[in-house]
């Protein structure tokens, strides 16, 4: 072989371990180390700190979450300096469990080259704190209202007769559609002092929420079940056109004799006729049987002394001789026929001063926040009884009425508390102020 093509094949190998050694420094270079040492911090119930080893040449992070309904990783977040070693998450829900991994990238000039490997890491939300309502249920016992929580695993209940919760019992709630529960067997006349919280079970471990605020109450006898504190809030919520229809009337008893409350029932003297159980069964549970006329045919200047004795004494009839003691006008137009025709029956009137609109929007969630959002100190709140949607309604405010420290009583019982004096015969009350 002569030289110069000795010359020529070396050349060319040269040229071909160059370009060999070129390409691999530069896929070497387009490469980029993953994200090493991923640590979670300081959780919280709405967020949690991100902390990662410094990866070699990185430009920045990239941050992925796993998408709960896709199952794919989705970039939620940038950090645009590759010397940040953390982030924090916020606006995370409580409860909740986390799938994240950390992405280290590099700015070249064919475009954004991100690390091919990383470590998946997962983060579990502590539950919100809960708010905690207590209530004297019967003799010997005292119910604990709780938030809802359907994230969490399950709730914790403690309670005690020392403040400090010295000597203190327990009670742990395994399911979270519990958010009304029973203490019994408590020491009658007794103070005894009660805090929650929910927890979550994530990777074999009890994850807890922070404790409530610490409420308190005395534990009743049979007597004091039916006392009225003068110094808390009362409402009288007020039922009309019942009963009968459907169930919604049967349900809404449910719930005053499950909570101990009384309300107010502005019935139909033919309803009451027709539905003489659900009658008796009002007069067993403490309510007050108010008149809303015989058939609710006539309004105004139309409504007779016919309508109103009519309708008193179907009632009457029904609730096997029960008094009736209040009247509530059609459409709530009272003239001076139908207040004469009141005194002469004994019967006090009573309009409202929270309108639900209930007969209007047939919602529940409509008719439970008209009373949460405006229900004030001597209210009393206008519903009907014939509509399931009151009844749902219902069954949600009474809890969270409670709770909110109002006790619910009968419009007799809402004046008297609040005026020192019984309503009158032939006087209308809109409120107990």
């Amino acid at each position: 072989m002569s030289n110069k093509i000795r010359f020529t094949s070396l050349v060319m190998i040269a040229v071909i371990l160059i370009v060999g050694l070129s390409v691999a420094c530069s896929l070497s270079l387009s490469r980029i180390s993953q994200v090493n040492d991923v640590e979670i911090l300081n959780i919280t119930a709405d967020s949690a700190e991100l902390n990662w080893k410094k990866t070699r040449n990185a430009d920045g992070y990239f941050i992925y979450q796993k998408n709960i309904d896709s199952e794919e990783y989705e970039k939620i977040a940038t950090v645009e300096d590759g010397r940040q070693i953390s982030y924090v998450l916020d606006n995370l829900e409580d409860s909740t469990v986390y799938e994240l991994y950390v992405n280290a990238y590099k700015n070249f000039r064919k475009g954004i080259v991100e690390s091919e490997d990383h470590e998946r890491i997962s983060l579990c939300t502590i539950p919100a704190r809960q708010s905690i309502g207590l209530f004297k249920s019967g003799e010997g016992e005292l119910e604990v209202t709780l938030d809802e929580n359907d994230r969490a695993s399950g709730y914790k209940i403690e309670y005690s007769q020392n403040s400090d919760f010295s000597d203190s019992s327990s009670k742990v709630i395994d399911e979270t559609d519990s958010f009304v529960n029973v203490i019994d067997e408590l020491e009658v006349g007794r103070e005894y002092y009660f805090r929650a919280c929910s927890f979550v079970n994530h990777n074999d471990e009890e994850i807890v929420g922070e404790w409530s605020d610490t409420v308190s109450e005395i534990v009743p006898d049979k007597e004091s079940l039916s006392e009225i504190d003068l110094s808390k809030p009362m409402i009288a919520i007020t039922f009309d056109d019942g009963p009968g229809f459907n169930s919604a009337g049967e349900r809404i008893l449910d719930v005053i004799e499950k909570y101990h409350i009384k309300a107010t029932f502005f019935m139909l003297g033919k309803n009451a006729s027709a539905n003489s159980d659900n009658v008796k069964r009002k007069v067993k549970l403490g309510c007050e049987l108010g008149n809303h006329t015989y058939d609710h045919k006539n309004y105004g200047r139309k409504v007779t002394p016919q309508d109103i004795q009519k309708g008193t004494d179907a009632i009457t009839e029904a609730g096997e001789g029960a008094k009736v003691t209040s009247f509530r006008s059609p459409g709530g137009i009272t003239t001076p026929l139908i207040r004469d025709e009141c005194k002469k029956e004994g019967l006090a009137l009573y309009y409202w001063s929270l309108d639900t609109m209930d007969w209007k929007v047939r919602d529940a969630d409509k008719v439970y926040s008209a009373v949460m959002n405006n229900v004030k100190d001597g209210d009393i709140v206008l519903m009907h009884e014939i509509y399931p949607s009151t009844a749902d309604a219902f069954e949600k405010m009474v809890p969270e009425l409670i709770k909110q420290g109002y006790q619910l009583v009968t419009c007799e019982q809402l004046i008297k508390a609040k005026t020192g004096s019984a309503p009158e015969a032939g006087t209308q009350y809109v409120n107990a102020t």
